[in-house]
């Protein structure tokens, strides 16, 4: 039984910030250091209950403390001032620790001393902030090549370690203690101390794929272990390493992490089970395969790089074997911590697992020794896309959307601009029904069973409470997993790929529920490559316009609203050799559907709507706030700010806006397209702006909502001032551009209401794209960003905005220090990054925007005007 109380040899110091004292409304940091700190807690149990509730393994420990080791611990003196003379001491102290640990089993340890270990995937490396930690930890049971604490590896990489260590001199640099002053301010500097250790966490977690990550925190004499994942992290009580009931406790922390619940020797807890590296053999199979179809590949991705390339496991929902997939290469992915941490891959199935059992590939199997299958025939190449991301649990899964979208487009020319659902599940929702059938001792379809993992004695499932066992959580209005504080069985872990995280440390309560997260791995028949990567402009507009038809399918077919379009959310197809040969020609997809909103029922096949296609039956049109009970919980949905933040409509930013232009309808889908389209032009064609390379931060980058308004605003206003945007000798985009704005001003700006319609963006789209005068050889130009020194705003470039849940995320990029004068987060606060939205490519430097205001003195003025005039609007209506 878990105790609520610390124990005498763990027990806290008075001065340490209690755990519900670390909510958004208790202490307020400021800027991007805020989102992390938010996500923060210290466990208010011992550090026994501690261990045993986040660390569970299967192998009893005992402790081992030799005379030497205690000998160390007590010796131990953290020299003030003089951090790094701690390292070594540290070094041999550790390492003393863990020398009796089984071989297969014991880890080793590098003074890392500050090298960077870039983040781990070489295309967003430039993206995100490197890690430098003080120690690190190996992978158990493989020897770093050093031969002492004195020796450096060449440029070391996440990839060689499982943990992190941060160290600092005394115990007042301890960010997890208040202030002197007793207060719970986060000041900046305890803020940056925390960033540098969940910088450590979260790039570890982007490594391994983990499902969580556990750093050291050495603080003086004091160590806290820090638990991460993708929903919060959780510091345990602090552990006096000096005496022996500190010391113990931490040898024991390393033995559970050395020995999880599941998984052999050379695991450990937090990693995933279904996920690894590749292989010697898996290389040499892989690299037959794509020669085998080196020119298909060549197309698809120039750049497939063995290192970063992992192995997974796939389950489906209708069949207890998964199916092997090998992950080629990463497409995008949301680099957040605190997030729903989306990445896309491109993938090609394993098909040396024909037949075989999980986990064992057959080496005398045709599959597994060449190209062809067992009749000779050669195997096509066919490139899938799966996605992983962790949904909010106040959120439905993604395949709910996939389902209606199958259950309502029955011919394969109705899914132009959509694509569709191959195959995977709700990992979290699977893993918890299989929690649910150890903890009750039922049989477990599948050879991934939890108690035939087992090595010891279980506890009596029959003591459990049926209140404390975790539903499966297929959408919102399902039942959540309850877990009970004062129940955690030792003998069974938590699930993994559903975090529990807030319901661990806050308690049962449904608004700690809907901030846990649950882990979705879904395989998509469309490939495509991103959006910035296209051949020519016109295959750019030729995709977004098949992305827009696919929009009002969904709305007008399926009663689905997407509610997040981005540039990262469409892609430009590349077709495959089991193409659906019936389906007419697509050439971009609208993927994504996380954030989606949907009617109960999908709107009439026969077309007895009374809705138009200009303003499909959702729940909210706009015209009135008059709904029934039926509609009402998903009117409240449809009111909360949602989407990637650069290409969120101006109404639903503008917080002086009435409500009813607030809540999310087609037509502001419809103008995130237009901000869509804008991005990539102002980024990667040869255009006339003034600002150059800088336009894209001009209008992109901003301080809060009203800011994004207004400048939102004001370049819709701009074109009639400084004439309209011209692309080089390309005059079919130039006047769509022309003709996009126009409607974006009539819808915004003008004193009658016209909101963008279907029959406007695609007639736009489909008039510039039968034009005969297109360039040919025009592709993506490479985007240099201007020269900049970092300037915090308070939503991050790397963004997504979300006020479903309370902000909780540490993004992307990370200033390396806080900067001066930060402004106060919002209430509503983003929470998601995308790859291509890099903060170095859209920072613009304060120098240059003074010059700008310099040389076109009337701008500060026009953009008050704007604001003012955006008021007005409001106030008339």
């Amino acid at each position: 039984m878990m105790s609520g109380h610390p124990t005498a040899q763990s027990h806290k110091p008075s001065n340490e910030v209690p755990m519900h004292d670390r909510s958004p409304n208790a202490s307020k940091p400021h800027g991007r250091h805020g989102e992390t700190c938010k996500g923060v807690h210290i466990y208010d149990g011992d550090i026994d209950a501690y261990l045993r509730t986040f660390l569970s393994s299967q192998t009893p420990y005992t402790a081992n403390i030799n005379p030497e080791v205690a000998q160390m611990s007590s010796a131990f003196t953290a020299v003030t001032g003089k951090e790094r003379e701690g390292y070594k001491p540290l070094h041999k102290l550790l390492t003393a620790l863990v020398a009796e640990f089984p071989a297969e089993r014991r880890p080793s340890f590098y003074v890392n001393c500050g090298q960077p270990l870039p983040f781990p995937f070489k295309d967003f490396a430039h993206r995100n902030h490197t890690s430098k930690p003080d120690l690190a930890v190996s992978w158990p049971g493989v020897a770093l090549p050093v031969s002492s604490a004195d020796d450096k590896i060449d440029a070391p990489h996440c990839c060689m370690f499982s943990m992190a260590i941060e160290v600092k001199d005394v115990r007042e640099k301890d960010p997890f203690l208040a202030n002197a002053d007793g207060s719970n301010h986060m000041s900046d500097s305890r803020a940056n101390k925390l960033v540098q250790i969940s910088v450590s966490a979260r790039n570890l977690i982007f490594a391994h794929g983990l499902l969580a990550a556990f750093t050291l925190g050495i603080y003086g004499d004091v160590v806290r272990i820090v638990r991460y994942d993708h929903a919060c992290a959780i510091a345990s009580p602090p552990m006096n390493i000096t005496t022996i009931e500190g010391v113990k406790a931490l040898q024991e922390f390393f033995w559970r992490f050395v020995h999880p619940w599941e998984g052999g020797p050379g695991s450990v807890v937090g990693a995933d089970p279904t996920v690894r590296h590749l292989t010697a053999e898996d290389k040499t199979w892989l690299q037959a395969r794509l020669n085998a179809h080196r020119a298909q590949m060549l197309r698809l991705s120039p750049r497939v790089r063995l290192e970063e390339a992992r192995w997974v496991q796939v389950w489906d929902e209708d069949r207890p074997e998964p199916r092997a997939y090998v992950l080629l290469r990463l497409l995008n992915a949301n680099t957040e911590l605190f997030s729903r941490a989306t990445m896309v891959w491109l993938a090609i199935e394993d098909t040396r697992l024909e037949g075989c059992a999980r986990n064992k590939i057959e080496s005398e199997s045709p599959a597994a020794t060449d190209t062809q299958d067992p009749s000779g025939q050669q195997r096509p190449l066919v490139v899938r896309i799966i996605k992983e991301a962790w949904r909010q649990l106040a959120r439905p899964s993604e395949k709910v959307y996939y389902d209606r979208m199958d259950a309502t487009l029955t011919q394969p020319a109705d899914r132009i601009g959509l694509p569709a659902l191959v195959g995977g599940c709700d990992m979290g929702a699977r893993d918890v029904k299989r929690w649910r059938a150890a903890m009750s001792g039922e049989a477990w379809v599948g050879d991934d069973d939890l108690l035939s993992m087992q090595s010891t004695t279980t506890s009596d499932p029959e003591g459990v409470p049926e209140a404390d066992l975790p539903q499966p959580s297929i959408g919102p209005s399902d039942p959540l997993p309850v877990i009970d504080k004062g129940y955690i069985p030792e003998s069974v872990p938590v699930p993994m790929h559903q975090t529990h995280s807030w319901r661990l440390t806050g308690g049962v309560a449904l608004k700690f529920k809907a901030k846990e997260r649950s882990h979705m791995r879904m395989v998509v028949d469309t490939v495509g490559r991103p959006l910035d990567d296209f051949d020519s402009t016109r295959e750019l507009v030729m995709a977004m316009y098949d992305a827009i038809r696919g929009h009002q399918t969904l709305t007008e077919r399926c009663g689905i609203l997407h509610r997040d379009i981005s540039s990262g959310n469409i892609l430009i197809v590349e077709h495959q050799p089991d193409e659906r040969t019936e389906l007419a020609p697509c050439n971009g997809i609208l993927h994504d559907f996380d954030h989606s909103s949907m009617l109960k029922e999908p709107p009439p096949a026969d077309g007895s709507s009374t809705a138009t296609s200009d303003q499909p039956p959702l729940l909210y049109t706009g015209e009135d706030l008059e709904v029934g009970d039926e509609e009402a919980e998903s009117l409240v949905d449809l009111k909360k700010l949602t989407g990637t933040y650069y290409f969120i409509a101006s109404d639903l930013l503008h917080p002086d806006a009435p409500v009813h232009f607030r809540v999310h309808a087609v037509h502001h889908d419809l103008e995130s397209y237009i901000w869509v389209l804008l991005w990539i032009v102002l980024r990667h064609t040869a255009h006339t702006h003034r600002k150059g390379t800088g336009a894209c931060a001009a209008l992109f980058r901003c301080a809060d909502d009203m800011d994004a308004a207004v400048k939102k605003t004001a370049w819709i206003c701009e074109r009639y001032k400084f004439g309209p945007l011209v692309i080089k000798d390309n005059a079919p985009l130039t006047d769509l551009l022309k003709t996009l704005h126009d409607a974006m001003f009539d819808a915004l700006i003008g004193r009658v209401k016209c909101n963008l319609t279907y029959a406007t963006v695609l007639g736009a789209f489909k008039t510039a794209i039968d034009r005969d005068d297109w360039p040919t050889h025009d592709g993506s130009l490479a985007y240099t960003p201007p020269k900049t020194t970092h300037v915090n705003y308070t939503h991050s470039p790397d963004s997504e905005t979300d006020s479903t849940v309370a902000s909780e995320s540490i993004q992307g990029s990370l200033p390396a220090a806080p900067p001066p004068q930060q402004t106060e987060a919002p209430e509503r606060t983003n929470k998601r990054a995308r790859a291509d939205f890099a903060e170095d490519s859209i920072a613009e430097e304060s120098a240059l925007e003074q010059q700008q205001l310099t040389a076109h003195p009337s701008q500060g003025t026009f953009a008050t005007s704007s604001r003012s005039r955006k008021r007005q609007r409001y106030s008339s209506t």
